[in-house]
């Protein structure tokens, strides 16, 4: 998936998320989910995270390679029991923002391997990332997004 599709879904999944997690925090959280739904790109030296981070991006890329372990789940997993102890709205937003930009990328035909390097089994969907049909994925986010946020307001 492209940078603002993971950005549009993340926003999308931290507005559903603060009514279902009871978060107070809620602008820190949306903040924090939505940089965690394009974190794992961190591993590609091209993306729009890994841009910004050139010198980690490519010592990321060399060690682990492209939807590798930072395309797991383990990762975040670790983050959130990390982030979770010393506040449990932070712990959670890493959480949902990481797993955001894992389904994303699930759905893609490139796919993911969300247990390696334990277990080798790639998960991939339809989706050709920057296609036509991603392109209106993100606009049907969009609309969701623009749904909710009337509700809330």
């Amino acid at each position: 998936m492209m940078y603002y599709t993971h950005l549009a879904f993340g926003f999308l999944v931290s507005l559903l998320s603060i009514e279902f997690f009871n978060i107070q925090n809620k602008l820190i959280f949306i903040l924090i989910v939505v940089f965690f739904s394009i974190f794992p790109d961190i591993d590609e030296r091209k993306s729009k995270i890994g841009r910004k981070n050139k010198t980690l991006s490519t010592i990321i890329n060399f060690i682990f390679g492209h939807r590798g372990f930072f395309h797991s789940i383990y990762i975040p997993l670790i983050f959130y029991f990390i982030f979770y102890y010393i506040n449990n709205e932070i712990g959670i937003a890493i959480l949902v923002g990481y797993f955001s930009h894992l389904f994303m990328d699930a759905i893609t035909k490139n796919g993911i391997r969300p247990l390696y390097p334990i277990i080798n089994k790639k998960i991939n969907g339809p989706i050709k990332t920057n296609s036509i049909l991603e392109k209106i994925l993100f606009l049907v986010i969009i609309f969701l997004i623009s749904y909710f946020l009337l509700i809330y307001l």
